[in-house]
């Protein structure tokens, strides 16, 4: 282990054993869907001034004061070499070939098993395939590129390095809206990688044969424009807005239904009762007439708790515990425990009800007015979103099925 000290104490999170006759290294990044393997007989001292911070991907060459971002191989020359003065300083930046140091590392990178292909290994693999391309009788015609940025870093404190970073995606997208950016991640997804995704099939057969109604077009439309979004952001607020357009209708047509049908009494010119039904009607509809109380009567009537059962169980960790998003907004749990979860509260849709529709105002506001807190868009707070993604999603499907 010795001969990569330097390594590890550059790099707090990362993880080495000797396994036979090999170095495995985890958690590189802090990110343990990929691990690296040497063989024992390997020179490492390339890797002894790099550092890979969490917040990005990319490597810091402390020796060179260099910040190399990871890219990717591309068929033409990417020319574009720029300065930044930030805080006062002078920043150079620029496209080029990557540094031996990574190379060394992407043909070392082994997939873990456990693991989906994020973008950091996306990225390594895609690299290290290009690489053994390279060695082979048909070399790609690719020229394999990252993003520099060097000069003094140690007079900034890390923080700023990130901060740095965001004007320099802002100012890349201001002056070219196909440029690529800097990935910026929390550091901390690691910690919540155990969300997993309620699926009816997992629990019931999926059936032989499907009946249905004729849906609304415009439901199956914001569905589609949800599904299709690649934000969780976004697609929290399409399926939101399945359940806005429902509340509204849904409310009006019952107020129609109800008068309707009292006007095709037969004896309706003879009797004073049937006004004060109308009168009785209205007061009830002003009464609902406010958004969060038209959505709610609607999920009342549409919405069952074994609907969305399992949303709640799959995930059960994440409705009990009080949600603490970066950015100060919190929603309160929902049960006390997994018992709970069984046996729920009789006021329970109307507490999901509130906290959907509290996610949801900070998303679109960019912050709760009263608490003056916020949803950042951090890679913590997009995992921590997820339980409520999917628990609005299946709201929202039961809601399209039952909806006329």
């Amino acid at each position: 282990m010795k001969r990569i000290s330097s390594f590890i104490a550059n790099n707090e999170c990362v993880k080495a054993e000797n396994k036979e006759d090999m170095l495995v290294v985890n958690n590189c990044w802090n990110d343990n869907s990929f691990r690296f393997e040497f063989h024992d007989s390997e020179n490492l001292e390339i890797f002894e001034n790099i550092v890979l911070p969490k917040e990005l991907f990319a490597i810091f060459h402390k020796d060179r004061n260099l910040y190399e971002f990871i890219f990717l191989p591309l068929q033409e020359k990417y020319e574009r070499e720029f300065c930044y003065i930030y805080c006062g300083r002078t920043f150079k930046l620029y496209y080029g070939e990557p540094t031996q140091a990574f190379e060394k590392l992407t043909n070392h990178i082994i997939l873990n098993d456990t693991a989906d292909i994020n973008e950091r290994a996306y990225g390594l693999l895609h690299y290290s395939q290009y690489y053994a391309q390279q060695s082979g009788e048909n070399p790609e015609p690719l020229i394999p590129t990252n993003f520099f940025i060097e000069r003094d870093f140690s007079a900034l404190p890390y923080e700023k390095h990130i901060d740095f970073f965001r004007h320099v995606n802002f100012m890349l997208s201001y002056y070219d809206r196909k440029s690529p950016n800097i990935l910026l991640y929390s550091g901390t997804e690691e910690h919540i990688s155990d969300i997993m995704v309620p699926c009816k099939s997992k629990k019931e057969s999926f059936p032989k044969t499907i009946n249905s109604n004729n849906f609304d077009t415009t439901l199956l439309e914001l569905m589609e424009a949800a599904k299709d979004a690649g934000s969780y952001r976004l697609k929290y607020i399409f399926y939101f807005q399945v359940l806005e357009y429902c509340s509204y209708y849904y409310i009006e047509n019952n107020l129609k239904r109800q008068i309707t049908n009292i006007i095709k009494s037969p004896d309706i010119l003879n009797s004073e009762k049937y006004s004060h039904r109308i009168i009785e009607i209205y007061s009830d509809y002003f009464k609902s007439n406010k958004d969060e109380k038209r959505m709610e009567r609607l999920l009342l009537d549409l919405c069952t708790y074994d609907d969305i059962k399992d949303e709640l169980k799959t995930n059960s960790k994440y409705f009990i515990e009080n949600l603490c998003f970066d950015g100060g907004f919190s929603v309160k749990g929902l049960f006390k425990d997994d018992n709970e979860i069984e046996m729920p509260p009789q006021n329970i849709i109307p507490t999901i009800r509130k906290n959907i529709d509290s996610i949801r105002n900070v998303l679109v506001h960019a912050r709760e007015s009263r608490e003056n807190s916020e949803i950042k868009p951090t890679q913590k707070n997009i995992l921590l979103l997820k339980p409520y993604l999917f628990l609005l999603r299946r709201i929202a499907e039961t809601v399209v099925i039952k909806f006329e």
